[in-house]
Order: C-alpha cells, then sequence, then structure tokens
C-alpha cells in the first residue's frame, strides 16, 4: 500500500496524514482496532439487510401473497444478484471516498431495504415488480463488503491483516445467522403492539394455522441500530490518504489470469455459502413442507450460515489454508445434487 502525501483537502481532523501501518511509529493500534470493530459491527448490519428477504420469501403467500414458487426462488435470489453487481462499484470507493464516509454513507442506505420490507408486507397487493426493487436494495448490504474490507485493510500492518479481516468476514457473516434467528421470533410477538402498525392475518392451511403476526417488525426492528451505527461510524473512524488510480486504470485486472481463477474460487466458497443461506428456508419448505409434522423451514434456515461463519474458518481462509474449499465445495455441491433428487421424486409422485 502506497501512502499519499496528504494534500491540502485532507487535512482535518478525518485524515490520519502520515498514517503507515507496516513502518513502526506510523500507526496506532488502539485506532486500527477501534476501526475493525466499527466497521465490523456496520457490516454485520449489512449482512443482516441483505438476507432480511431470506427471511421473509417462504412466509409471504401465508401473508396474502400470490406468488410461484419461481417468482419466489428469484426474489431470494435477487440480494445476491444486485449484491453481486453493486460490489463491482463499492471496490473503488474506499481510496475516493476514505474509511470514515464510505462506512458512514454505506451503512445509512441500509434503512431503504429495512424501511421499505416493512410497509410491502403490509400490503398483499404490492405488485412484484416492487417487491424485486426492495430485494434489489437488499443487494447493498452484499455490495459493501467490497469496500469495507480493504478500507479495513489500510490500517494494519500485513502481518495483521489476516486476523483483522478474518474476524470481520467472520463476525459479518453472522448477521445472516442473526436475521434469520430472530425473525421468526419478532413477528410472532406483539412486542410494540401497534407502535410499528396493524398486524398481519397469517394462514397456514395445511398446518390449520390462524393467527396474527407483525412480520413489519422485521426490518423496523433493526432502524434503531443502523442508525446508531451511522452515528458512531461519523464519530470514531478515520481515513488514510491513499495514492489509487482512476477507475479506469483498474480496470485491467480483469486482463489478469488469476482475477478469474480466484473469481472462480470465490464462486465455489462464498457463492455457495451466499447462494444456498438465501435459498435454505425455501428448499425446506418446498421439499419437505408437506410431510406431516414438518418443520417450520425459517427457524432452521440459520444453521447452515451459522456454521459457515465461523471466524476461524474466515481467518483460515484470510491465511490461505486453501486446502479446505474443495472439501466445502464437494461437500456443497453433494447436498445441492441431493435436493435435486428429492425434488424430482417429490414431482414424480405429484
Amino acid at each position: 500500500m502506497e501512502i499519499e502525501m496528504p494534500a491540502q483537502n485532507n487535512k482535518s481532523s478525518e485524515w490520519l496524514e502520515s498514517w503507515d501501518p507496516n513502518t513502526e511509529g506510523k500507526w496506532e493500534s488502539k485506532i486500527a482496532w477501534k476501526t475493525l470493530w466499527v466497521t465490523t459491527y456496520a457490516l454485520t448490519l449489512g449482512f443482516m439487510s441483505w438476507f432480511l428477504v431470506s427471511a421473509l420469501a417462504p412466509k409471504l403467500n401465508n401473508l396474502g401473497f400470490d406468488l410461484t414458487k419461481k417468482e419466489l426462488y428469484r426474489l431470494a435470489a435477487m440480494p445476491g444478484l444486485a449484491g453481486g453487481g453493486l460490489r463491482l462499484i463499492w471496490m473503488f470507493l474506499p481510496p475516493i471516498l476514505g474509511t470514515r464516509k464510505l462506512v458512514t454513507y454505506s451503512t445509512s442506505l441500509l434503512l431503504l431495504p429495512l424501511i421499505g420490507w416493512s410497509f410491502a408486507v403490509r400490503s398483499p397487493s404490492t405488485p412484484y415488480f416492487a417487491l424485486l426493487i426492495l430485494a434489489f436494495f437488499s443487494g447493498i448490504g452484499g455490495g459493501v463488503f467490497s469496500g469495507f474490507m480493504p478500507s479495513t485493510s489500510y490500517f494494519f500492518p500485513k502481518s495483521k491483516q489476516g486476523l483483522a479481516l478474518g474476524i470481520q468476514a467472520g463476525v459479518g457473516n453472522f448477521g445472516v445467522s442473526i436475521i434469520q434467528f430472530f425473525t421468526p421470533i419478532i413477528v410472532g410477538s406483539a412486542m410494540f403492539g401497534a407502535t410499528l402498525g396493524a398486524p398481519q392475518h397469517f394462514v397456514d392451511k395445511v398446518k390449520g394455522i390462524d393467527k396474527s403476526v407483525w412480520y413489519q417488525n422485521a426490518g423496523l426492528v433493526w432502524v434503531p441500530f443502523v442508525i446508531l451505527s451511522v452515528i458512531i461510524s461519523w464519530k470514531f473512524l478515520k481515513s488514510v490518504p491513499v495514492t489509487s488510480r482512476g477507475v479506469k486504470d483498474q480496470l485491467d485486472i480483469f486482463n489478469n489470469k488469476h482475477t478469474w481463477l480466484m473469481t472462480i474460487l470465490y464462486f465455489m466458497t462464498f457463492g455457495t455459502f451466499s447462494g444456498f443461506s438465501a435459498q435454505f428456508g425455501l428448499l425446506i419448505k418446498n421439499l419437505f413442507g408437506e410431510f406431516a409434522n414438518a418443520p417450520d423451514p425459517v427457524k432452521y434456515a440459520f444453521f447452515g450460515p451459522l456454521v459457515g461463519s465461523c471466524p476461524s474458518n474466515q481467518w483460515a481462509n484470510c491465511r490461505s489454508l486453501r486446502w479446505w474449499n474443495p472439501y466445502f465445495f464437494l461437500r456443497n455441491w453433494y447436498c445441492y445434487i441431493s435436493s435435486l433428487y428429492i425434488d424430482s421424486i417429490n414431482t414424480c409422485k405429484r
């Protein structure tokens, strides 16, 4: 990393003008770790927003929506598609905005899907294209990943970057399990009464369930946490001036074969983790939901992301212990092929 000589517009309390983590005496461990925890908190909220749709989609038809299985699968897939595309934008932002502005502005954008979905679930007449737009906004929580990680790395020497980024990725990924674990609890309780809106009518004819639920709470309950993250990010984060090439010059990475090799590897590992995490609830419901005493899909969907989010796993990946990757890739594809086989059997029976 090259440290830029501070320009005149960088002379403020926001910018660490002589920061160089690889030179003794030119970095402070306290500032680096504070940056890590503040940005990790924001990243966790980002992943929660990113996978909010995965916790809502399996239950939308029970709220009065009339969506086909394909429409629900596409809806749950949209945040992942959006997140992947938005990462191509966020990866250019760290040297342009600086860590402080990047994290603050990005976190504030999480309010769009959290508040938007709270309105959408209250009305079964919400058009499908509107749901897809909200699902796209949820992808912002995944897009910020490519900005937060490199901006955090500016604060740590190379010897500590593996540990720091492993913690940030691992704890951040816990946001997937958090949103999937707490959503069934939050929406089934009138903890806020009618303060956040009237309840919805939940009907499951197969299981004979007819009750009131508060699905708007699934997103609204996290709004204060996002606002808190915005405040502490602006108050406590600093930025490191970094020499950056223009966007056009950076596009030469697409001519590097290692870019594509690592992309394939990332697709097989994190792509598998995020893709199945988003669809797991729907898969449980559609494959096993018609069985007697079938499990509630949203109550068990969090287990897979929970295992994959262990910080030790992320630290190992950041330390380049790559021999694990083929194992997890083959294991996940075995589960995927097995699910297709089970689905084909169920289709034939019907």
